[in-house]
C-alpha cells in the first residue's frame, strides 16, 4: 500500500501536483547539484593526488638510497652497489627495479642565455617510460647513434629558454675543484607538466657522469628503487633497509633510505591539505543538499494534511503514513541523484578527453585540471548520499505523528 500511495502521491508521470510541485523541483535540483558538486570535489582531489604522486615518481620510484656522508668538496661521497647488492634488494618480494643514477649540477650555456639545474645520468638499463610517454621531439639515443655518451635530454621549459632543439649542440659546465665542459648534444626534448621538476632535471649518461667525478663503474649517486605497490612502501621501506644494514656493517659506510614522501615532504603535505578542503565541501554539500530535501518534503506534508487525517481515519496508522512519505522522498532523493552521476561524471569525462579547463604550472605543477572517475568511491558515495539523506528525512516525517484527523480533515 505504502508503495502505490507514494507512486499517486509523487505521479508516475507528472510528478508531484499542486503548490508542492516548485519544492520537488528544488529538492531534487539540491540532491543532483551537491551530488554533482560532490562527484567533481572527489574527481579532481583523485586526479591531483595520483597525477603528482605518479610524476614524482616517475622522477624519482618508490624509494632511493644515497650515502649518508655529505661530501666536504663539490663532488658528493659516492654510494658503492655491486651486482650483488643489486641482486639482494632484487631478491626482496616487494622490490622490481633498482636503478643507479649520478646526479651533479652543472650550468648549461648557449648564447642566448645560460641555466643552471641537476643533470642526471642512467644508464641502458634504467626505466625510460616514464620520460619516453612525455617526449615531445626526438628522444634517448640509440646503439646506432653517433654522439656516444656526449648526449642530453631537456626538458621544453629548459630548451625554450635556451634556445635549443634536437640536434643542437650546447656547452655544459660542471662546478667541480676544477670547471670541467662538456659540448652535448640535444636528443630529445620532453615535457612533464610539472614545471618545477623540469626546470630542475636533465638527463644524461651515467658513464659519463662517472668518468667526472672520478668513479669507477660501481659507484653511483644513489640507487632508486621501484615497488611492486606504491601502497605498500612502509614495508618495501623495511625491506631495503634490511639490506642496507647488513651493506653498512659489512662496509662499514653509512646510507640514507628515504620514501618518495620523505625526499617531498613540503608537496605531499601540500595535497595532504586538499584532503581536509575535499570533507569540509562534501560536508557543505551535504548539508545544502539535506536542507532542501528536509524543505521539500514539509511542503508536501503540509500541502497533503488532509490527505494524511483521511488516512488515519480509516486506520492507518502514523507509521504507515510515515512509511508513505519516506518512500515519496526515495523517489526524489533517487531521481535527484540520477542527475547529479550524470552531470558530474558527464563533466569529469569532458575534461579527461578534452583539458578544457587550464591550469598555471608554475602554481599548480600541471597544467590542466585532473579528475579521475574511480568506480568504488563513486558508489561509495551515493550510497552514503542515499542512507544519509534518508535519515535526515525521518526528522521531518515525524511531524505526521502530529497531525489529528480531527482537524486535519477539517483544515483542506
Amino acid at each position: 500500500m505504502e508503495k502505490f500511495l507514494a507512486r499517486r502521491l509523487y505521479g508516475r508521470d507528472e510528478g508531484v501536483k499542486g503548490g508542492s510541485r516548485p519544492a520537488i523541483i528544488i529538492a531534487t535540483a539540491g540532491i543532483a547539484v551537491g551530488l554533482a558538486v560532490m562527484i567533481l570535489t572527489m574527481a579532481v582531489t583523485r586526479g591531483f593526488k595520483d597525477q603528482i604522486r605518479d610524476k614524482v615518481m616517475g622522477f624519482s620510484q618508490h624509494i632511493t638510497v644515497t650515502n649518508y656522508r655529505v661530501g666536504m668538496g663539490l663532488i658528493e661521497d659516492p654510494l658503492t652497489c655491486t651486482d650483488s647488492t643489486r641482486e639482494a634488494l632484487l631478491d626482496q618480494s616487494l622490490i622490481v627495479k633498482v636503478q643507479p643514477y649520478v646526479s651533479k649540477p652543472c650550468i648549461i650555456r648557449t648564447p642566448e642565455a645560460f641555466h643552471g639545474f641537476m643533470l642526471k645520468g642512467i644508464d641502458a638499463d634504467y626505466d625510460r617510460t616514464f620520460l619516453n610517454s612525455y617526449m615531445k621531439s626526438g628522444g634517448f639515443p640509440t646503439a646506432q647513434d653517433t654522439v656516444g655518451s656526449n648526449w642530453i635530454v631537456l626538458s621544453k621549459n629548459t630548451a625554450g629558454m635556451l634556445g635549443l632543439e634536437v640536434g643542437s649542440k650546447a656547452d655544459v659546465y660542471f662546478m667541480q675543484s676544477q670547471v670541467r665542459m662538456r659540448r652535448l648534444t640535444v636528443t630529445g626534448i620532453y615535457e612533464t607538466g610539472f614545471l618545477e621538476y623540469d626546470r630542475m632535471f636533465g638527463i644524461s649518461d651515467l658513464g659519463l657522469m662517472q668518468r667526472l667525478n672520478g668513479w669507477d663503474a660501481h659507484e653511483y649517486s644513489g640507487l632508486e628503487i621501484g615497488l611492486t605497490d606504491m601502497r605498500m612502501i612502509d614495508d618495501g621501506y623495511g625491506q631495503v633497509r634490511d639490506v642496507v644494514n647488513r651493506l653498512e656493517e659489512s662496509t662499514g659506510d653509512a646510507f640514507l633510505v628515504q620514501t618518495m614522501y620523505d625526499t617531498h615532504s613540503g608537496l605531499f603535505a601540500w595535497l595532504e591539505v586538499l584532503d581536509l578542503n575535499v570533507w569540509i565541501i562534501l560536508a557543505l554539500m551535504m548539508g545544502i543538499a539535506g536542507f532542501t530535501m528536509i524543505s521539500g518534503l514539509l511542503i508536501i506534508i503540509f500541502e497533503r494534511t488532509a490527505t494524511i487525517g483521511t488516512l488515519k481515519s480509516m486506520g492507518a496508522s502514523d507509521k504507515t503514513v510515515r512509511a508513505i512519505f519516506m518512500r515519496l522522498a526515495s523517489y526524489i532523493i533517487l531521481k535527484g541523484m540520477l542527475i547529479g552521476n550524470i552531470v558530474g561524471v558527464a563533466i569529469c569525462l569532458i575534461q579527461q578527453w578534452l583539458h578544457i579547463i587550464p591550469l598555471d604550472p608554475a602554481n599548480y605543477y600541471l597544467d590542466s585540471v585532473p579528475m579521475q572517475i574511480g568506480l568504488g568511491w563513486l558508489l561509495l558515495l551515493n550510497l552514503v548520499m542515499f542512507m544519509l539523506s534518508m535519515l535526515m528525512m525521518l526528522m521531518p516525517s515525524a511531524v505526521i505523528s502530529r497531525i489529528l484527523p480531527s482537524k486535519s480533515i477539517r483544515f483542506e
